[in-house]
């Protein structure tokens, strides 16, 4: 609910609930190695989830947003939310490695967690013109704070391969309940965090831009998962010059502190990712502004950096673990077209293209290295209530190195596989759209995750839908 409460100031209240059950839920993947080091593939539609599992979560969030504009083009922001969440949850870990003749000596993990997770955060700044030497510029400044308190507990339910009996495409999840362990107190800690903030953008010429800015910030956790305290002075920094009317260049570094949510198998924090990030690039527009092309090269150094632990969780529950990485740094160039190639035709397309490794080898390796997006939008001319459109996402080869069953390390690999999607709208009148979408077109069988444990992307699948509009 939006309500003007003044000449120039306007007040915002929101509320929102959202309540999920799933049952049967997934947890971890199918196993990616028979007992003899060769790979599985297992139909898309094997399931490792047991008759008894089961996830619900419920979420309530309140918030409001109060603006003031002043006359003299400054306005204020103040942002206030408080979130609860609730889960509880049974789930089942299909692990080890079958036999791959008869399916068998597969074992299981079962994990019950339940908690409440609850944040509140408020967001507060200012920004505006003001003249300097006789040139018009921008300036903005504010602070934030955020309180999350965590309150989770588990317990587990192994299941030995006599329990899990066989697994292979046949599987039914008919396996019995294990016995479960008592309860733990799996998380009970806080998280704050405090920042202030100035930005400003200088007019040093007519063609030349000056971007500098600073954020100072606090970050804390204390309880079950630790004590750590860390605060950092980040500045950044860019320019941009107008080479011509339609073409302009840019450079810009920022300071990089970006505290975590992740944690290790012990329950610990990570510690906030900190580095440098520095980039460099063209703008241009087209045709009026309706097109617009942007060439940048990019350079990222990062420490502490979160990657996902191959079958690690969090003291024992269902929560990915993670490990600090070292060193890592990325770096690349991406190009982008965007906008109107003929009144009725929109275009997007889009390559990226980059590298990146830590001190121990290649970084998130299972991150595609090199994607190539093309959408497009065309509003039939005949029949102007209609508009076809599709695209198609393109991502190269990667892989994840995995524990065999004989202990040694093994490569595992995905392959480079297209995805194409399909749209068609038709404007009924003019408050109802009717719309049909069709995902994975060619119904290409590819890996959304590899690990030990593999899980399938989604199949080619139809969606039809309403919209009103009032």
């Amino acid at each position: 609910m939006d309500a003007d409460i003044a000449r120039n100031t306007t007040l915002s209240l929101g509320w929102s609930y959202q309540q999920n059950n799933t049952a049967n839920p997934t947890w971890g993947g199918l196993p990616s190695l028979f007992s003899d080091g060769s790979r599985t593939h297992y139909h898309r539609s094997t399931n490792t989830s047991a008759n008894w599992t089961g996830y619900e979560t419920e979420s309530r969030k309140v918030f409001a947003t109060l603006t003031h504009d002043w006359d003299n083009g400054w306005s204020f922001r103040l942002n206030g939310t408080h979130g609860e969440q609730s889960f509880n949850d049974t789930l089942l870990y299909v692990m080890g490695n079958p036999d791959v003749n008869t399916g068998a000596d597969t074992t299981g993990w079962g994990s019950k967690d339940r908690g409440e997770r609850s944040l509140d955060s408020y967001d507060a700044y200012a920004s505006g013109p003001f003249e300097l030497l006789g040139r018009q510029h921008q300036l903005m400044a504010g602070a934030s704070y955020s309180r999350q308190h965590n309150d989770t507990e588990s317990r587990d339910g192994p299941l030995e391969s006599s329990q899990m009996g066989i697994f292979s495409n046949s599987w039914d999840g008919s396996v019995a309940e294990p016995t479960w362990g008592d309860w733990y107190r799996n998380a009970d800690d806080i998280v704050r965090q405090k920042s202030a903030y100035t930005a400003a953008r200088l007019s040093i010429a007519d063609p030349l831009a000056l971007i500098v800015g600073v954020r100072y910030t606090r970050y804390s956790t204390s309880g079950s998962s630790g004590e750590m305290g860390k605060y950092n002075l980040t500045p950044y920094g860019g320019v941009v010059y107008d080479i011509t009317d339609s073409l302009s260049g840019y450079a810009s570094y920022t300071s990089i502190f970006a505290p975590q949510t992740k944690r290790t198998t012990s329950g610990a924090w990570l510690s906030p990712v900190t580095g440098k990030n520095y980039e460099t690039g063209l703008k241009a527009d087209w045709a009026d502004g309706r097109l617009t092309t942007n060439f940048a090269i990019f350079r990222i150094e990062q420490e502490h950096a979160a990657e996902a632990i191959s079958g690690g969780f969090v003291n024992g529950s269902s929560e990915q673990a993670y490990r600090e990485t070292d060193g890592a740094v990325s770096k690349g160039a991406e190009f982008e077209v965007n906008g109107a190639v003929t009144d009725n035709l929109q275009l997007t397309f889009s390559a990226t293209r980059y590298v990146a490794r830590d001190n121990s080898g290649r970084f998130n390796s299972y991150a595609p290295q090199t994607q190539l997006k093309l959408f497009t939008r065309y509003r039939v001319p005949v029949l102007e209530a209609l508009t076809l459109g599709g695209g198609v996402n393109w991502q190269n080869r990667v892989f994840k190195d995995v524990t065999g069953p004989d202990g040694d390390t093994q490569r595992l690999y995905q392959g480079s596989y297209p995805l194409v999607d399909l749209f068609a709208r038709y404007q009924l009148t003019k408050q109802l759209a009717i719309q049909g979408n069709i995902s994975n077109l060619f119904d290409r069988e590819y890996y959304a995750y590899l690990d030990d444990s593999a899980v399938y992307g989604e199949p080619r699948n139809l969606s039809v839908s309403l919209s009103y509009q009032f």
